[in-house]
């Protein structure tokens, strides 16, 4: 059998390691992974056995610099760059390929285009024989072939290879309760086949007593790919041109079949070239599916039970014809929607199977896993995502995590080539030994020596000789697997070309969870699909080709010499301003002390300051790499910049993001300063009532404010809102003008909502400390002048207006100017309580260069953003410089 030749050859490379590497090394190391295998826990066996004839050798967990959200990557990336990177890593494969993280596993696996035996791979009309993958004549490493396909199409970048797939991996299907499916008529071992068979049986799962749904969906968008597999399409697709017709051919990301639907002609050996494709109608119906599942109203035929879906016409007539019967309705009988969505921890929601609820997407190996969680594992069963039509096969996903060896290696292990080599092979060694099947056969065998036997993998029981523990298995359970075995279940991967990783969290907050969320009703996700794919196509997953911004070239030379003109006029009035006579320097020091005392200050500054500032500068113009080459490609970069209309996007949510938050922070102090010094008792009360947020963590303000936010019935201030609405209620005058529910408020994803959201907090910690600088200013107000305005008769209005504002008008103006500055920099209450979303409604400036940096790794887009956002600002820090200028400081006394 495949594995068992899998675990000679394992054992072979472990001896010849053993003999030729173990005691050539008498020094201690440390071979590093990340925490995707956790070295603290078991090891298994065979790692063990290693370790044991290695000594020498020590396994240890890297962790590297906790990064929140999705900025975990960058952790990573910097840490390869600063040369203290983990040996053993995982992540987005093409990613890690295109930044240089990772190193090539040619040395041991073999490379497209050379035959094992080192000799070049040829076509009969002598061209190289070139096809992107690594064949059986080519593999070096005998254990290669023995990868499932999809697994080698994987990890191999332009014909080399660059990770092994971790073990034997999971699937990612829709879990569901057996004991609930029967209880609502459904037989699970009959599964729904087409996108209406499943929703029928969503819909029979509803619980009218409880007005519970049955299904709960997650908006990861691990969990939506596998819907769009069952369109037919996929989420990235290959186009292939015939050599001989010129005709484009279009292929699925996962296919391996590639010959000309008309002609017959094989294309495997002509060069693909990928796009992201959510936006083509496939890709679409699986988004509408969802939304369909949201929000489509439906009732339930009391006669036949049967859920019937109603149009918008039959619910305002509140009638529909049903199997020749008219059916007539009320209004509260309409049901809205099929499914409830994730809105706490995922496991969370798992432990509810079998109790409130039936189905969850999820993955699984086997249903023994989720007994820590008290889940029954007999209760427990596997439904493939059932096709779009009955023309399209149903889905499992396989659920895989990839290792690379890191570039770091190169580095490490000796002085000479002999003992890195050897480093590297040790290193090699322990990859293979963790991604090796034998640690998940040694749990296997242990769940079958507990009598776990009948809820695993039959593939895995055949495999290691347990057939006869096969036919105890549940029938629903190996139907499926003996129909992956016959092709009848569509097997495929998560999208693998391209930049997935960092492509699915923009697929997430733009489009998957926008239909979700309790705004989502109207929400136009064929547009936003339509943008996140040219997105896609642009620098999220695929780079914009270098040809294409040829034309573009002319122009932005133009651009950039009028902006440094630009620059060039305000740096004349700043410094014309700076050197301006003054009126008197009689007395003053004119030695050399002074420099020598500001020394120290001014290199601080160059360092810290102007030098980041100047390598800026170059990474706009470089296409920046954080290992290896960067090389300059001139002004393509902001030509990138431009040419994308999100940049316009975050120009505009940055100037109603400053407007709001001059119009609710910034005036907020003044405001409240002039209430505090009319307030005739308690003076010192409400200051320090005022004062007292500014003592809490700005981290821990917006995190207690996300929670109060939170959108569904449970949210603080829904609960607030819901509380006083039964108060006022008891009114009679005003109970017939109330409605008698209010739905939750989802203040977070609602576009109308969440500007205002992103602001209040800092407002709320923040205004106490503003107003207290206002009241200082107040009291250089003379005293004088408002008795005597009292005795001309003047109010409190005419007062502030004709005195007060005049008075402290140079103050409000510096705190303006430095504020609008300041705000169009902000952006950490947005990261904590949207990460730019919904969609891209708070995706500021600051947002968006945070996210270019430290998601995208694409540095030099960041510090362009940077250089656009620093220019728009100058004309501003001219003006705050000639306020400064004409302000005359002085100390106010008062209470």
């Amino acid at each position: 059998m495949p594995a068992v030749k899998l675990l000679r050859w394992w054992t072979a490379v472990a001896i010849v390691g053993w003999l030729a590497v173990g005691p050539a090394l008498g020094e201690t190391f440390d071979i590093s992974v990340t925490s995707r295998f956790n070295t603290q826990q078991r090891l298994p066996q065979n790692l063990r056995n290693w370790l044991q004839a290695h000594p020498n050798v020590r396994l240890k967990q890297w962790d590297g610099v906790s990064m929140p959200a999705q900025g975990a990557r960058a952790s990573l990336a910097m840490a390869m760059a600063a040369n203290i990177g983990p040996d053993i890593f995982e992540t987005d494969i093409r990613q890690a390929v295109s930044q240089g993280l990772a190193y090539p596993l040619t040395e041991w696996i073999g490379q497209d285009g050379i035959l094992a035996s080192g000799q070049p791979k040829r076509l009969p009309n002598g061209q190289p024989d070139l096809n992107g993958q690594i064949d059986a004549d080519e593999a070096k490493w005998p254990g290669w072939m023995q990868i499932k396909p999809l697994y080698r199409q994987v990890v191999t970048v332009d014909g080399i290879a660059y990770a092994l797939p971790n073990r034997g991996g999971t699937y990612v299907g829709i879990l569901y309760s057996k004991s609930l499916l029967q209880q609502a008529g459904l037989d699970p071992t009959q599964p729904p086949r087409t996108y209406d068979e499943y929703i029928r049986w969503v819909r029979k799962l509803y619980d009218p007593a409880k007005k519970t749904f049955g299904l709960e969906l997650t908006p990861e968008s691990w969990a939506f790919a596998p819907w769009v597999a069952t369109t037919g399409s996929s989420i990235v697709v290959q186009t292939r041109r015939s050599p001989t017709t010129g005709r484009d051919y279009i292929f699925n990301e996962q296919a391996t079949d590639f010959h000309a639907p008309d002609t017959g002609e094989d294309l495997q050996n002509v060069k693909p070239v990928w796009r992201c494709n959510v936006a083509s109608p496939e890709c679409a119906a699986a988004v509408e599916f969802y939304h369909r599942l949201r929000w489509a109203p439906w009732i339930l035929d009391r006669q036949t039970k049967e859920p019937v879906e109603l149009t918008a016409e039959q619910v305002s007539a509140g009638q529909v014809v049903f199997q020749g019967r008219p059916l007539r309705f009320s209004e509260d009988q309409v049901i809205h929607g099929s499914i409830s969505v994730t809105t706490a921890n995922i496991m969370d929601t798992v432990k509810r199977l079998g109790r409130d609820l039936a189905m969850y997407p999820l993955w699984s190996g086997d249903m023994t896993e989720f007994e820590n969680a008290g889940l029954d594992p007999s209760d427990m069963g596997m439904l493939p995502f059932p096709g779009r039509t009955a023309a399209q096969r149903p889905v499992l996903q396989a659920s895989n995590s990839f290792f690379m060896i890191g570039k770091d290696v190169l580095r490490r292990g000796g002085d000479s080539a002999a003992a890195k080599k050897q480093y590297r092979d040790l290193v090699w060694e322990v990859m293979g030994g963790i991604c090796s099947p034998e640690g998940s056969d040694e749990v296997i065998r242990r769940k079958v020596a507990a009598g776990q036997a009948k809820f695993l993998n039959p593939r895995d029981l055949h495999r290691l000789g347990f057939d006869d523990y096969i036919r105890e298995m549940p029938p629903e359970n190996l139907a499926m697997w003996e129909q992956i075995e016959r092709g009848e279940i569509l097997e495929v991967v998560e999208p693998f070309m391209g930049k997935w990783l960092q492509f699915r969290d923009f697929y997430k907050r733009e489009a998957i969870d926008l239909v979700l969320r309790p705004s989502g009703e109207g929400f136009d996700y064929r547009s936003a699909l339509k943008q996140l794919e040219q997105d896609a196509n642009t620098g999220i997953m695929f780079e914009r080709p270098p040809e294409a911004l040829q034309p573009y070239r002319p122009k932005a030379r133009l651009v950039v010499a009028l902006a440094a003109l630009l620059f060039l006029f305000f740096g004349v009035l700043i410094v014309r301003d700076q050197l301006r006579r003054v009126q008197s320097t009689a007395g003053v020091y004119r030695g050399w002390l002074p420099f020598v005392m500001l020394l120290p200050a001014l290199c601080s500054i160059a360092v810290w300051g102007y030098y980041p500032l100047g390598r800026g500068l170059l990474m706009a113009f470089q296409d920046y790499k954080i290992v290896g080459r960067s090389p300059l490609v001139g002004l393509d970069n902001f030509i990138s910049i431009w040419l994308d209309p999100n940049t316009w996007v975050y120009i505009s949510t940055t100037f109603r993001f400053v407007l709001w938050s001059l119009g609710l922070a910034f005036f907020t102090p003044i405001v409240l300063a002039l209430l505090l010094s009319e307030v005739p008792r308690f003076k010192i009360l409400f200051r320090t009532l005022f004062f007292l947020p500014q003592m809490t963590s700005g981290l821990v303000v917006t995190l207690l404010w996300k929670e109060m936010f939170v959108g569904t019935a449970s949210g603080t201030i829904n609960q607030v809102l819901t509380g006083f609405l039964a108060t006022i209620r008891l009114l009679p005058w005003l109970s017939g003008w109330l409605p008698e529910t209010i739905k939750p408020i989802d203040w977070l994803g609602n576009p109308a909502t969440v500007m205002a959201c992103v602001i209040i907090p800092g407002v709320w910690a923040g205004a106490g400390i503003g107003s207290l600088i206002y009241l200082a200013a107040l009291k250089s107000v003379p005293d004088e002048l408002y008795e005597a305005a009292t005795i001309d008769g003047a109010g409190i209005l005419q007062r502030i207006r004709h005195i007060t504002i005049p008075t402290i008008l140079p103050l409000v103006l510096i705190n303006f100017v430095g504020t609008f500055i300041g705000t169009f920099q902000s952006m950490g209450a947005i990261f904590l309580l949207t990460f730019g979303g919904p969609g891209k409604e708070t995706m500021v400036m600051g947002m968006a260069i945070w996210q270019e940096a430290y998601v995208n790794l694409r540095f030099s887009l960041a510090t362009s953003y940077a250089w656009i956002l620093g220019s728009m600002l100058i004309a501003f820090t001219y003006l705050q410089l000639r306020i400064l200028r004409r302000v005359d400081f002085r100390q106010a006394k008062g209470d």
